[in-house]
């Protein structure tokens, strides 16, 4: 049976599953990790290039006959203001691309912010432009029927009810990997401007307001890093707690060698309770909420690399989950039922990336896959192709961009897990 698996994957997609020593299990003892078995499935194929972007978001529909995605006829430059892309249902069994709408506000690392929304089976969001303006789309893929709100999506709540924005252009400006090409910043000279930052806006009218400035977080931090007072301060990544009560999102800058510093913030849908939960300085890159109060993070923990670490929003019990299983960064994502986490690994020498899961009752993770990058410009930079895994809604699979090892194209991956 591992044998024929392991075949299987390497015919799949070029190189196969990898058992390691050192904590890290191998195929054969699978089952200690409650993973009876899995599979990995190319869902897409070429020659265009198909891939839902961020991660943390699920991309089925709620039966699971569908995932959304994006379509592009290009993965090897940025894409400009003029060059759309299509955005449609694939099927989960035939693979098969439906489009049903098209963006011009996407990158490569977060797409077009793609959602489900909670309130409408049929009903999806993306983000687009309009004119000079950032906004976001509602269409009904059934009826054909579909609303313009004002305000681009950076989250959405679990009850889809709110959606956190940003400014995209001011992320185009100072973080053009996720930023969207053409998109203005309306204070390109104000280092902490007290009109933008995270604003909360509501699905159904479009009515929004800032609930935390860039001011608001420069006042806090500015106390122990008098160096921000000339640096331009921007935010990334916001993301709602389970009960849709708080929020998070990093809060960032550039050193004067042009480096990400970075630190973590939380507050409540009306802005209060603002606080820092990862210090200023400690290069937190990714996150997810495990619940309503607990975070996994990667971050430099006591002046070590990168760690994925578990701690409680508004106390400083940092944990450190899985240990040198999880080397270094990696987009962290829990499970519907929060027992198991899915991240993805670069090594950058072999330029390679890593799909791994990890079980926080047994203590135990498997690496699921393993595939070439093919070229250095995809495994880094602003064309990169990061996993960025995605659960399903019943926590049996994880969606995955990758490159298909044939083509080089960018497409779908499914792993498929026997969960006992």
């Amino acid at each position: 049976m591992i044998a024929a698996r392991r075949r299987f994957l390497e015919q799949a997609l070029g190189l196969g599953v990898l058992g390691f020593s050192g904590g890290i299990l191998t195929a054969t003892t699978r089952t200690r990790a409650r993973l009876r078995d899995f599979r990995i499935r190319i869902v897409t194929s070429g020659p265009k290039h198909h891939f839902f972007g961020y991660y943390g978001i699920c991309p089925w529909n709620e039966s699971g006959q569908f995932l959304l995605s994006l379509e592009s006829d290009f993965q090897d430059h940025f894409p400009s203001p003029d060059e759309p892309v299509s955005i449609g249902l694939v099927d989960s069994e035939t693979g098969e691309f439906s489009k049903v709408a098209e963006s011009r506000a996407w990158n490569l690392q977060q797409g077009a912010m793609l959602h489900w929304s909670p309130l409408c089976a049929d009903e999806i969001i993306y983000n687009d432009r309009r004119g000079n303006e950032i906004v976001s789309v509602v269409p009904n893929v059934k009826s054909g029927s579909r609303r313009l709100l004002p305000r681009p999506v950076s989250a959405l709540s679990h009850n889809g009810r709110f959606a956190l924005s940003l400014t995209y252009g001011r992320l185009r400006r100072l973080r053009k990997t996720v930023g969207y090409e053409g998109a203005e910043d309306p204070n390109p000279n104000s280092p902490h401007p007290d009109n933008d930052g995270v604003f909360l806006m509501n699905m159904a009218t479009g009515k929004h307001k800032l609930i935390v400035s860039i001011e608001d977080v420069y006042r806090i931090l500015v106390k122990k890093h008098p160096e921000l007072k000339h640096r331009h301060m921007w935010f990334n990544h916001t993301v709602f707690n389970r009960n849709d009560t708080r929020f998070f999102f990093l809060a960032r800058t550039r050193d004067n060698k042009g480096r990400l510093e970075t630190g973590m913030m939380t507050a409540n849908l009306d802005g209060s309770e603002l606080r820092e939960v990862i210090p200023y300085g400690t290069r937190v890159s990714h996150f997810d909420w495990r619940n309503d109060r607990q975070i996994i993070a990667t971050f430099a923990y006591k002046g070590q690399e990168r760690k994925h670490i578990l701690f409680t929003d508004g106390k400083d019990d940092y944990e450190i989950v899985a240990g040198q299983f999880f080397a270094g960064d990696g987009h962290c994502t829990f499970s519907p039922d929060q027992k198991w986490i899915a991240t993805d690994q670069k090594h950058y020498g072999t330029l390679e990336q890593s799909l791994l899961a990890f079980n926080v009752e047994s203590n135990q993770g498997i690496v699921l896959a393993r595939l070439s990058m093919k070229e250095k410009r995809y495994i880094s930079g602003d064309l990169r192709c990061d996993f960025h895994p995605r659960w399903n809604r019943t926590g049996d699979a994880i969606c995955f961009d990758a490159l298909e090892a044939k083509s080089g194209t960018r497409q779908l991956h499914v792993a498929h897990l026997e969960l006992g």
